[in-house]
């Protein structure tokens, strides 16, 4: 069996934090929500939580894939 591409790893990688973001961000949306906040204010937290989860995944792989 063949090893896999560099660029097939990487992109599987982004693929993950990605997912992972999003998953993020929607939990912290429906705690929010939960909460009893209003709608745009829940979609701000979720957002924001997206943001970050998202930037602090890419920091770590682009550290890791050097």
């Amino acid at each position: 069996m063949a090893a896999a591409s560099p660029g097939l790893t990487l992109a599987l990688l982004l693929t993950i934090t990605v997912l992972l973001a999003l998953l993020a961000g929607i939990s912290a949306a429906w705690l929010r929500s939960a909460e009893g906040a209003t709608k745009p204010a829940a979609v701000l937290r979720g957002g924001g939580a997206f943001a970050a989860t998202l930037t602090v995944c890419a920091a770590f792989l682009a550290i890791l894939w050097r």
